[in-house]
């Protein structure tokens, strides 16, 4: 069984986000949902009702600081709390910023076990928040390729390997090395910001 994972820090995407996930090939199956801010709670009533079993936790987090580096802090902080909440198996975890495509599960699943879409930068970077080594790479059309980390908008991997490369250092955005990861740069999701949605500028 697949286990979904959410982790909110805001409310004003939830509509796009979960609009998208109701529209994909996501099965409705465990989905756990991670409060990491008050006021979010609309989030497990929608996802309840496009048929998610929705496990809902609340962190004690009054929402992410202010400064960049204390909000990489608080990141790692809510990522060492979602540890013990998986299972061992297949895992999809989701930011509630990512714009997910209709064929996201069927594309994973196909680059993986491990494997990761991939969004830009909501700085205007082309990069994707995949690398090879600690290098960013950046958007290219089409295919599929090995990489060695991502971030955690878009991975298709297993609970056993979150919980040993889920959490890492303030200073960086992305898991560490996931042995075995492919990124398929098909699977393009949207970064949902305040101004609309990014996509790569070749989509």
């Amino acid at each position: 069984m697949l286990t979904t994972l959410i982790p909110v820090t805001r409310d004003w995407t939830h509509t796009a986000v979960v609009d998208a996930i109701a529209a994909s090939d996501i099965p409705r199956e465990r989905l756990i949902l991670v409060l990491d801010a008050p006021g979010c709670e609309a989030w497990e009533r929608d996802l309840s009702a496009i048929g998610f079993d929705v496990e809902t936790h609340r962190t004690e987090s009054d929402g992410p600081p202010s400064e960049r580096l204390e909000r990489r802090r608080s990141h790692a902080k809510m990522r060492e709390f979602t540890l013990p909440l998986v299972g061992d198996g297949p895992l999809l975890t989701l930011d509630d910023d990512t714009i997910v495509p209709l064929d996201v599960y069927a594309r994973l699943s196909a680059a993986g076990p491990h494997a990761t879409g991939v969004q830009v930068s909501r700085w205007g970077s082309p990069k994707c928040g995949v690398y090879r080594g600690r290098t960013a790479l950046a958007y290219r059309a089409g295919g599929i390729e090995p990489i060695d980390r991502c971030g955690h908008y878009c991975l298709l991997t297993t609970g056993a390997m979150y919980r040993v490369t889920a959490v890492h250092a303030p200073s960086e955005c992305y898991m560490q090395p996931i042995p075995g990861l492919a990124v398929d740069w098909g699977c393009v999701c949207g970064h949902l910001t305040e101004d609309g949605v990014l996509w790569p500028s070749t989509v």
